[in-house]
């Protein structure tokens, strides 16, 4: 084995987002490794073919300033904004997102019993309190009522998270799911016209490059990030961290964006409360089916969301109407996500065929030799489960690793629901965090 003499002042395993912007708002006394051969993590973009595909649908929404301006200023031009222009379909029908507030253009049966439920649940909610508690399903129903609740709430929701939606927390939620005004609701009904929903009403993405031209910029303001350099063991009573490549680096400070149950397999001696803690964490996986389109004049939309059975993904977005770059000229492209877990697993070379099938029968595809591309890419970690053992898990875990100097960051080592911003700003917390107590 290796030994580095030095002790670093502050060690990060994982350059994704998280671990980037820790190491860019650090400046100095850090390491950065990454178990892959090139940085990024989720935020990557494969290139093939003259396309480029994103490992799956990555946007930029901002609610801070501050990541607002650093954005801004390190894309220096190369990042544009975008008005949403997303859609779902269902009963044969396209409506605007969200459906809670777009009614227009459905079945008239299905507009009375989504309307007339809501206005009920609406009345019924100033007698009660209105907080985001209890499950998930029954937050869905109070808040919305019975018809949204069986139109879309809960088949889409069933179909992305594979668990019953009884079985999630509210914890999550944070404005990720728009609750609009009766008012709204019914002029969403009755026009096609309604004003923007949501936190991704409004986004920004990469002129040129994909995703991965974000994490570019970081990687070019940060120290040389360490590539190929896996974690195998963290000794975290020596403070001492092997790699698969035989080399040991010890810290002061470990910062590791590593999944939580993937770092479970490389601590050492945990005690049998803590071991009970990394058993909780549940997540959900997604198979995403990239095709490069022999065609360019698909849809102006940006993505779809399919919550009906019939139809084998969630959703199916058209990088294209993002950037003009992802595609070479006269051609498009196309991302299809299909959620599945360990309690609800999937044939993944069947389910290729059956995206090709459903993207016909949509009439997206008119035949499969428009296809130039067919990448399918395979994200073992999601999204996380917020079931009622996730919070009390991830509190002990984290309690632990606190007595050693361990801090846990980004969706998979928080173990939480977090967009890009939020990724980047916990990079500028835990920085923040580590200089003061130098």
């Amino acid at each position: 084995m290796i030994r580095d003499k030095e002790r670093d002042g502050v060690v990060i395993l994982g350059a994704g987002l998280a671990g980037l912007s820790t190491a860019y708002h650090l400046k100095k006394g850090y390491a950065l490794f990454e178990k892959e051969t090139e940085p990024g993590g989720m935020a990557r973009s494969i290139r093939k073919d003259g396309y480029i595909f994103d490992y799956d649908g990555h946007l930029l929404h901002f609610r801070k300033e501050y990541t607002f301006s650093l954005i801004r200023k390190l894309m220096n031009g190369n990042i544009a904004p975008h008005k949403r222009n997303s859609w779902i379909y269902s009963k044969g029908s396209y409506t605007r997102y969200p459906f809670q507030a777009n009614f227009y253009g459905l079945p008239k049966t299905v507009v009375k019993d989504c309307l007339v439920a809501f206005i009920k649940a609406r009345v019924d909610s100033l007698s009660m309190r209105n907080e985001s508690d209890g499950n998930f399903e029954d937050w869905i129903r109070r808040i919305f009522g019975e018809g949204i609740a069986r139109h879309f709430m809960l088949p889409y929701n069933r179909k992305f998270w594979t668990v019953e939606p009884r079985e999630l927390t509210c914890e999550w939620l944070d404005g990720f799911v728009p609750v609009p005004t009766v008012e709204d609701t019914v002029t969403g009904a009755i026009s096609s016209s309604t004003k923007p929903y949501g936190y991704n009403s409004r986004f920004w993405y990469p002129i040129k490059g994909g995703i991965s031209g974000l994490v570019e910029v970081f990687v070019r303001k940060t120290r040389k990030v360490h590539l190929s350099k896996k974690a195998i063991k963290i000794d975290q009573c020596r403070r001492e961290i092997i790699f698969e490549d035989g080399t040991m680096k010890r810290y002061r400070d470990l910062i590791t964006t590593i999944p939580m149950p993937e770092l479970f397999r490389i601590l050492v001696n945990l005690p049998e409360d803590v071991k009970k803690a990394f058993s909780a964490p549940r997540y959900t996986s997604i198979f995403v089916v990239n095709l490069g389109i022999r065609k360019d004049d698909l849809t102006d939309k940006h993505w779809i969301y399919y919550p009906e059975k019939d139809i084998v993904f969630y959703r199916a977005g058209f990088p294209v109407n993002f950037s003009m770059d992802i595609a070479p000229s006269k051609r498009t492209s196309i991302y299809a996500e299909i959620s599945y877990s360990n309690a609800s697993p999937i044939d993944k070379q069947r389910l290729i065929q059956r995206t090709i099938d459903d993207l016909k029968i949509l009439g997206f595809l008119s035949g499969e030799n428009e296809i130039e591309v067919c990448l399918p890419v395979d994200i073992k970690y999601g999204y996380v489960i917020y079931d009622s053992e996730r919070k009390k898990a991830v509190r002990t875990i984290k309690n632990y690793l606190k007595r050693f100097r361990i801090h846990t960051i980004g969706r998979y080592g928080s173990w939480r629901y977090m967009s890009m911003e939020d990724v980047i700003l916990e990079g500028k917390e835990i920085a923040s965090a580590l200089c003061a107590s130098q």
